[in-house]
């Protein structure tokens, strides 16, 4: 097996251990979950093999605390399995208070000269990482406890209690170890945090982003509602000419009425996709309203204007205007050109003026018109 293929199969199956238990369609906060499952096999990582090197150290005189230590990852990876149940709760609250009462033993053993319990200090942060929010007495329980087990072992296990046959040198070998790993505790409590503060604020952001653009577009054709049109044509008409054209379908209701509104959506949502395809890069295509459609065409002059939207007419009507078809559908158009700085609603007034028109004159054209300074 390669180093990139040994690398994708621990990392499939850290991903598997990790969110054991998280179910698919669980609707609860998973964090807490993924949390202790994480927190055991980290934690689990670091411990085994310090407890191999200690068993090494203290063979065959003292080797109970080595043993302890490995009982402790067993433990660890019986809170796995108990998440793996859905016994969330029960598996958090292990994975914490095994580490607390195999730190006061660990110091018994060794004294606080050793500095396993400067680890407690850590125990506050995991409760925030492997309880929920709304768990918040666990949290504050976990805390008083960390926090009474620290004072219990600095109170009680001072260097004086060492009754074993161990060396200075190995005491301060075991307080320099516990210092890194109270140290890497620490910055990994924090790493995960961050991890997920980000991970939850890019949710938020994603979300967010979600819900503007289905707020600023019409569900049945997928284009511009009111709503998002607006800050682009407030923008279009600041920047210099413009030209705004309504569309309309043809004799739309009969389709409604004659193959149901079901069929009228099929027809109006493919519409839209061949106006927004004829528009192109040109313009922006919106819906104004039943089967009405506004296309704001910024920076053309009027008879470049007319021209797209005349091709867009004929597009319209070789796609969807056969003869023999039973959803016939062509497009009256009403469009109109404006200086820079033109109101809008003004340009509007007289596009919806020229859509008029356009159906008065027998529909399936486009009639175009420009803003006169007086309108202006």
């Amino acid at each position: 097996m390669t180093g990139r293929r040994m690398r994708q199969w621990l990392s499939r199956r850290w991903r598997i251990l990790g969110h054991a238990g998280v179910r698919p369609f669980y609707r609860g906060d998973p964090r807490p979950i993924v949390a202790t499952n994480q927190f055991s096999m980290l934690t689990s990582i670091v411990i085994l093999p310090y407890a191999l090197i200690l068993m090494a150290v203290l063979w065959p005189d003292l080797v109970s605390p080595a043993l302890v230590l490995l009982g402790l990852v067993g433990g660890w990876m019986v809170c796995i399995f108990l998440n793996s149940k859905g016994l969330y709760l029960v598996a958090s609250s292990i994975a914490l208070l095994l580490p607390i009462l195999v730190l006061m033993h660990m110091t018994q053993y060794f004294t606080t000269e050793s500095g396993f319990h400067y680890m407690l200090f850590a125990g506050g942060g995991l409760s925030f990482a492997l309880f929920k929010g709304d768990q918040w007495l666990l949290r504050v329980a976990f805390i008083v406890i960390s926090v009474s087990a620290l004072v219990f072992c600095e109170a009680m296990f001072p260097i004086s209690f060492l009754h074993y046959p161990v060396s200075t040198t190995v005491i301060d070998g075991l307080r320099a170890i516990n210092i890194a790993l109270t140290v890497l505790l620490l910055y990994t409590v924090g790493r995960f945090d961050l991890h997920y503060y980000e991970r939850e604020r890019r949710k938020n952001v994603s979300l967010l982003e979600s819900a503007q653009v289905a707020a600023q577009t019409d569900a049945l054709t997928e284009v511009y509602n009111r709503r998002g049109i607006a800050p682009i044509l407030s923008s279009i008409a600041r920047r210099g000419e413009y030209a705004l054209a309504l569309v309309d379908l043809d004799r739309f209701k009969l389709i409604n009425d004659r193959l149901g509104h079901g069929a009228g959506d099929v027809v109006l949502a493919n519409a839209a996709r061949t106006l927004v395809r004829s528009v192109g890069d040109y313009g922006t295509v919106a819906r104004w309203g039943g089967e009405e459609f506004l296309v704001v065409l910024p920076g053309m002059s009027l008879v470049e204007a007319d021209a797209l939207m005349e091709r867009v007419r004929e597009d319209m009507e070789a796609e969807h205007g056969a003869p023999d078809s039973v959803a016939r559908v062509t497009v009256s158009i009403g469009l109109a050109h404006a200086p820079r700085y033109a109101g809008k609603e003004e340009v509007l007034r007289l596009a919806d003026s020229n859509l008029y028109e356009a159906k008065s004159s027998g529909r399936n054209v486009v009639v175009s018109a420009r803003l006169t300074p007086q309108e202006v």
